[in-house]
């Protein structure tokens, strides 16, 4: 393979490693479009589209793509989310690096992705069991999370596809766990589950200094005691 002159961070390495090669990508908030160049040159795919909602980005991105030399593969589009894309021109869809409420509104404004062809890789910077509870409720499937370390703190990285079945109420662990007691059984794995189970008791202790919701404070107690049980058994794989 090719040597290259820059690396991905942590967050979209692992999201890269989640392409399948020669598919059409669109990334959505691509910034300096270092993922979609990176995945032309190291010709994982044959052309990529990176999207940004204002142009500031995308003039950085545009540097990018001609310090590099790649304009005949690497496409820019003004768009807010994936309102300007065309549905049938891409496979695989990155969403990274912005809020899980921002990803699930992109998601949500976008009905073709609900189609099994297609692939989403998807990585939240914040609330990722509220992205988690709309994809569960309608429709997707997190088939796979992968949890990274990047500047001290954890991420994880989402690989979603289209089932139909959905979950009227997902659970508070699943929720907060995802798919990530599913992963590779790495110490990051571990250590990412243990820190949703002490968001919740937290949430939980919380409610009961304030002396209100004893109900919801019992649900969030034995939610942060399944996602502990599943961090448990991850050690043991």
């Amino acid at each position: 393979m090719r040597e290259f002159p820059f690396a991905l961070d942590a967050r979209l390495h692992a999201a890269a490693q989640m392409i399948r090669p020669q598919s059409r990508v669109v990334d959505v908030g691509t910034d300096h479009a270092y993922l979609p160049v990176w995945l032309v040159k190291r010709e994982i795919c044959r052309e990529a589209t990176g999207v940004d909602i204002n142009e500031k980005p995308l003039q950085k991105a545009r540097r990018t793509v001609e310090k590099y030399r790649v304009e005949d593969r690497v496409h820019l589009v003004l768009s807010d989310g994936l309102k300007g894309v065309a549905p049938d021109g891409f496979d695989d869809i990155v969403i990274a690096g912005m809020g899980g409420e921002s990803i699930a509104d992109i998601i949500e404004n976008a009905e073709w992705l609900k189609n099994p062809q297609k692939r989403l890789i998807l990585q939240p910077m914040t609330n990722a069991h509220r992205l988690r509870k709309y994809l569960y409720r309608n429709g997707f499937e997190i088939e796979l999370e992968r949890i990274v370390a990047d500047k001290k703190r954890m991420y994880t990285v989402m690989l979603v596809g289209f089932s139909g079945e959905t979950f009227a109420e997902p659970s508070i662990a699943m929720q907060y766990a995802g798919a990530a007691a599913k992963g590779d059984g790495s110490e990051l794995a571990q250590a990412y589950l243990k820190r949703q189970a002490r968001s919740l008791s937290e949430i939980a202790e919380g409610l009961k200094k304030a002396g209100i919701k004893p109900q919801e404070q019992k649900e969030y107690n034995k939610a942060a005691d399944e996602i502990l049980r599943m961090a448990e058994k991850i050690s043991k794989q």
